[in-house]
C-alpha cells in the first residue's frame, strides 16, 4: 500500500492521505469493459475503413467511365470481345462495392445476453467477417487498378 496525497487534501496543514492498494494483473478476457470495447470498437474502425475505399472505388469509377465515354479511348475498329475488355475494371470495382457496402450494412446477431462465451463468440465471427469483406474489397480495387493500367498500355499501343 502506497501513500499519496489526495487532491481534496491539497493545501491543508495536515495531509489526509488516499489509499491505493495494489492488484493483481487480469487477463484480457477477464476484464469486461476491455473485451466491451474491444468488441465495439473494431466495428466503427472496419466501417470507416470501408466507407474511405467506398470513396476511392467510386471516384475510379467516375474518372474511368468518363474517360471511356468521353474521349473516345475505345478504338471503334476493334472488335466486340476487346471492346468488352474495358469493362474489366467497372466489374471488379463494382464486386468491391458491395464488399464495402455489405461491411457498413448492420446486421442481426441473435445471442444469449447471459452467455458471455457466446457473445465474444459471434461478435468476433462477425468482426473476422467484416474485415474479410474488406480485404476483398481492397484486393479487388487494386486488381481493377491494374487491369486498367493494363488496358491502357495495351491501348497505348495500338
Amino acid at each position: 500500500m502506497s501513500k499519496t496525497p489526495g487532491p481534496a487534501n491539497a493545501g491543508k496543514d495536515s495531509p489526509v492521505y488516499d489509499k491505493i492498494y495494489a492488484s493483481g494483473a487480469c487477463e484480457p478476457e477477464d476484464d469486461p469493459l476491455w473485451s466491451g470495447t474491444a468488441r465495439w470498437s473494431l466495428t466503427p474502425t472496419v466501417r470507416t475503413a470501408a466507407s474511405s475505399l467506398t470513396t476511392a472505388i467510386g471516384v475510379l469509377q467516375g474518372i474511368y467511365l468518363g474517360v471511356l465515354g468521353f474521349a473516345k479511348f475505345v478504338p471503334e475498329t476493334l472488335p466486340l470481345y476487346q471492346k468488352a475488355l474495358f469493362i474489366i475494371p467497372l466489374i471488379l470495382w463494382l464486386v468491391a462495392l458491395y464488399n464495402c457496402i455489405d461491411v457498413g450494412l448492420t446486421k442481426r446477431i441473435d445471442v444469449y445476453m447471459n452467455s458471455p462465451e457466446d457473445i465474444r463468440q459471434k461478435s468476433l465471427a462477425l468482426a473476422a467477417e467484416k474485415q474479410r469483406s474488406l480485404q476483398w474489397a481492397f484486393w479487388l480495387l487494386t486488381l481493377g487498378l491494374l487491369a486498367a493500367f493494363g488496358l491502357l498500355m495495351y491501348r497505348l499501343n495500338m
